[in-house]
């Protein structure tokens, strides 16, 4: 069984890449803000203490945030290693894999085979072989087909 990656696999790749850089500029943008609010050496004001805290609190509040992303991303990963171990990510092609495909169709058409001549066998004795059993018969086979 070969699986690929769906739709909702890469969008949640996606969204979570762009999670991550999203927070990492949002940490640098406000460290460059605190930097270039810094008063200049000619002038010796002091920062406001609320300011100081709104920045200190939207840098942990982002650098939660990237942490939290940066999981989400190596928890993906984790689940995408266990579906390709455990054989539901089937990334390797073998030599003989067409070989054993064709087997598998030919052991497939020859079961339908059977089920169909076992169909035909049941209406037959449903019918008792005689009268109606005839179209009956017609509409199995058209119906296996």
């Amino acid at each position: 069984m070969q699986t690929q990656l769906t739709p909702l696999t890469t969008a949640r790749i996606q969204g979570l890449s762009s999670t991550l850089i999203r927070r990492l500029e949002n940490i640098l943008a406000a460290s460059l803000d605190n930097a270039n609010s810094t008063p200049s050496s000619n002038e010796h004001k002091s920062p406001i203490l609320t300011d100081t805290a709104v920045q200190q609190v939207q840098l942990d509040v982002e650098s939660t945030a990237l942490i939290r992303a940066a999981e989400e991303i190596m928890l993906l990963t984790r689940t995408m290693k266990e579906i390709w171990l455990f054989g539901g990510l089937d990334t390797i092609k073998h030599e003989g894999d067409n070989d054993d495909k064709d087997e598998k169709h030919r052991e497939m058409e020859e079961n339908a085979r059977i089920v169909n001549e076992g169909f035909k066998v049941f209406l037959n004795n449903l019918d008792g072989g005689e009268g109606d059993g005839g179209t009956r018969k017609d509409n199995a086979d058209q119906h296996a087909l």
